[in-house]
């Protein structure tokens, strides 16, 4: 069986995922190398005024240089001119966390967002997209000082939940897509310098359910 130049332009960047996850210039060099492939795969878009379901794994890398681990379940439509609203939920966890002089435990983030993408106007296999999310993040942590890490104390908080990014999606069979996408996460964004504030570089890949 034949496969096209998008599909193994698209399972390139699976194997650029899974082994160089977190080093932003291999998805730069697969951005490279996929788009000159957009122009060659042809295909009709008939998923407008759709409701799609897209299940995620999502992993951040902190500015502390830590990761979160979190499962995402997004639901949107699609409409004729590429906007996408939808609404989503996520939760992220790491056991442990260091952020402006303390030590958080068993960190545990639950947002739930509303959720806007525009797909790019194109009828190509390979879909371009760019994204954002607002909403509100329930935080709970375990939370200790540098100087005495084992005096904990337990924190449930709010916090203001911000991504953006873009991706690519790319259509397995009719009604089944697959997608990857980069941007950068913040689960209490906040001007206060002395709040704790874990955000990052987020990388997701998931499928999507027409």
């Amino acid at each position: 069986m034949e496969v096209s130049s998008s599909a193994l332009a698209f399972y390139y960047v699976y194997y650029i995922f899974l082994n160089q996850m977190i080093s932003k210039k291999y998805f730069f060099q697969f951005l490279l190398i996929a788009l000159p492939f957009l122009v060659s795969a042809q295909q009709q878009n008939d998923d407008v005024g759709k409701f799609s379901v897209s299940p995620a794994f999502e992993l951040m890398r902190s500015t502390h240089s830590n990761l979160f681990y979190a499962p995402s379940l997004k639901v949107n439509y699609l409409f004729s001119n590429g906007l996408e609203p939808g609404i989503g939920i996520e939760y992220s966890s790491t056991p442990i966390h260091h952020d402006n002089g303390y030590v958080l435990y068993q960190v545990r983030f639950l947002p739930v967002y509303g959720n806007l993408k525009y797909n790019f106007k194109t009828s190509k296999k390979i879909r371009p997209y760019s994204e954002t999310s607002l909403g509100i993040s329930f935080n709970q942590y375990n939370r200790a000082e540098d100087p005495t890490p084992d005096v904990k104390t337990k924190v449930s908080e709010q916090g203001f939940y911000v991504y953006t990014g873009f991706g690519a999606k790319y259509r397995i069979s009719q009604g089944i897509n697959t997608f990857l996408a980069v941007g950068f996460k913040g689960y209490k964004m906040s001007t206060n310098d002395l709040d704790i504030n874990p955000h990052g570089l987020s990388f997701t890949l998931g499928f999507t359910f027409l």
